[in-house]
Parts: structure tokens; C-alpha cells; sequence
């Protein structure tokens, strides 16, 4: 096996994303790198990470894959003082994936659903399988929590 210099020039500096919230672009320095994918998309292993556009969803973000523009996921970033979770599962976390508290960062996947009466619909977060985020190396994993104390769907 020959290592060949990757031409620089050849890597492009960004990436425009036809996303469900209209054009997005991506800076392909600033990606994610998921090793093992998330469950049910372990071949998809560069995510992006964007504001959604548009006021009615300020505090969720868009992570969007970079090489399938039609998997993405509304995911909102966890406020450590909601003290959702326990200190300690969350330090556990950190040292099963070898992160450093200060470079942790934890997205919680969204889902939406219809109520079912055409009134609306209802949003809940997985807070069984966060994203856990190393933010100094921009890798990410979804790690599955030890025990059953966090619901799958977590209404907000």
C-alpha cells in the first residue's frame, strides 16, 4: 500500500447542501466525523452542523449529512443546566469515548409527529441515544445510554 499526498487543492472548501430548509452551505473544515455512523446510518460518517433558517426554530440546529443531502435530522443541543441528565452518566460518557469535559458537546435528535387530528404535532427528543460531540476533534458518536432512566421520546 502506496501513501499518497492528498492534493489540497483538490478538496473543496465547502459544500452547498439542497437541504429541506431551502440551500445550505457547509464548510467541509467545520464537519463532524461519526466513525460508526448513527444507528440506522452506519455508512454515513460526515455530518454538517447549521442554523435552521427562519425565527419559529432558534434553538435547534440542522445535522445534515454531507455525502446523502437527503438524511438529515433536526437536533437540539443540551443545555447541561436543564440538568436532564446526571453529572455522572454524562461523565461516564466522557470517559468511555475519551473526551474531555470541556470539549464535550451533546445533540439530542428530534422527532416530529403529526397529533393526528390535523391540530399540529408534538416533538420529542432521544435522550436514550444522544449525539456526543468530541468539539476540539469534531468527532461524534451516538452513544446509547447504560439504562433505561431516559426515554427514547422525551416530549418538550
Amino acid at each position: 500500500m502506496t501513501n499518497q499526498p492528498i492534493d489540497e487543492a483538490s478538496v473543496p472548501k465547502s459544500i452547498l447542501v439542497e437541504t429541506r430548509f431551502g440551500d445550505i452551505e457547509f464548510i467541509w473544515d467545520k464537519a463532524i466525523y461519526m466513525p460508526v455512523g448513527l444507528l440506522g446510518f452506519t455508512d454515513q460518517h460526515v455530518f454538517g452542523l447549521a442554523n435552521i433558517p427562519g425565527k419559529s426554530l432558534d434553538q435547534f440546529k440542522l445535522y445534515q449529512s454531507l455525502t446523502d443531502a437527503d438524511l438529515s435530522f433536526i437536533i437540539a443541543p443540551y443545555n447541561p443546566e436543564s440538568g436532564i441528565y446526571d453529572a455522572a452518566d454524562i461523565e461516564r460518557a466522557a470517559q468511555s469515548l475519551a473526551i474531555p469535559e470541556e470539549d464535550l458537546a451533546i445533540l439530542l435528535i428530534v422527532t416530529v409527529r403529526p397529533t393526528g387530528n390535523d391540530q399540529g404535532y408534538t416533538m420529542s427528543v432521544n435522550l436514550q441515544a444522544p449525539v456526543i460531540i468530541n468539539t476540539s476533534r469534531q468527532i461524534g458518536w451516538q452513544h446509547i445510554m447504560p439504562h433505561d432512566k431516559y426515554p427514547v421520546q422525551h416530549d418538550l
